[in-house]
């Protein structure tokens, strides 16, 4: 089953995402061709909260490799986090996906 992910927070800011992005991808924003295995959907922007990143997965699982293999070593190389413990992600399970006809 499809899960969502929601992270954001204190150590989730516009400059770190950017910077992420940059080191895992090579540019900013991430392409297309470049999403990781498992991610259906990205999506990334500032609210009244904050900055936010809330995605779409096929499972929890495949976003877990990806923060083994690609988020947690741009975190380290980068020191993104500032030596505080990065936010924890939120899970939803999504029942229903429906894409619009634009996409």
């Amino acid at each position: 089953m499809a899960v969502g992910m929601l992270l954001a927070g204190e150590g989730v800011t516009e400059e770190s995402y950017r910077q992420l992005t940059e080191e895992m991808f090579g540019s900013y924003p991430m392409r297309e061709d470049q999403a990781p295995d498992g991610c259906l959907v990205h999506t990334a922007g500032q609210s009244d909260q904050g900055w936010y990143i809330y995605d779409i997965w096929e499972s929890q699982e495949h976003f877990q490799r990806f923060v083994e293999g690609k988020l947690r070593p741009a975190m380290e190389s980068t020191g993104a986090t500032g030596g505080a413990e990065p936010p924890q992600p939120q899970f939803f399970p999504v029942a229903t996906l429906v894409k619009g006809p634009s996409l």
